[in-house]
């Protein structure tokens, strides 16, 4: 299984409930680029730029084709790339954890450590800038097989919502992930 959708949705945190739940093993696109890369991302970018660190997440991404058992993190932009979202595919169904941009600021914080948000002074400015990146990766994320909304729930209901939305795609073949009452 694997998870995708915008920085701070939860993707690690439900990950780690997912994989507990499952019994299976859990990685973090992004924990792999970091470990590989031998620095942090925002290091990374520093150095490389963005098109360094997509490049190392094609590689990150790659090195899962074919694995079974485990529940993968993926990061923000990873969906984006045409090979990365084939390879995803590959390794089980696709939840977008999605969020409101205000809940994704409120996640963040400052932002200091998000190579996207870097040099973004002021919460309009940031709420701008996260628009802008999500309005550029809908498409992508809209691919998912699964939609589950994280604003006002945690990490652990939020694996539960996914569960249930497994049983029922698998009972059903539907790709119903949308948690009661939310659209």
């Amino acid at each position: 299984m694997v998870l995708t959708g915008f920085m701070g949705t939860g993707k690690t945190a439900v990950g780690r409930a997912l994989a507990t739940s499952l019994a299976f093993g859990f990685v973090d696109t992004d924990d792999l680029v970091r470990e590989r890369a031998g620095r942090e991302i925002p290091a990374i970018f520093e150095e490389e730029g963005e098109a360094g660190f997509r490049r190392r997440e094609r590689e990150a991404v790659a090195s899962l084709a074919g694995r079974t058992g485990l529940v993968i993190a993926t990061g923000g932009g990873g969906v984006s790339d045409p090979g990365n979202a084939a390879v995803l595919r590959g390794l089980g169904p696709l939840v977008w954890l999605r969020a409101l941009p205000q809940t994704i600021l409120d996640r963040v914080g400052s932002g200091e450590a998000r190579p996207m948000l870097a040099g973004v002074q002021g919460s309009a400015a940031m709420l701008r800038r996260i628009g802008q990146l999500l309005a550029s990766r809908e498409a992508a994320y809209a691919a998912a097989d699964i939609v589950v909304d994280t604003d006002g729930i945690d990490p652990g209901e939020t694996a539960s919502v996914i569960l249930v939305a497994l049983e029922r795609r698998g009972a059903r073949g539907e790709a119903s992930g949308e948690p009661p009452g939310r659209s």
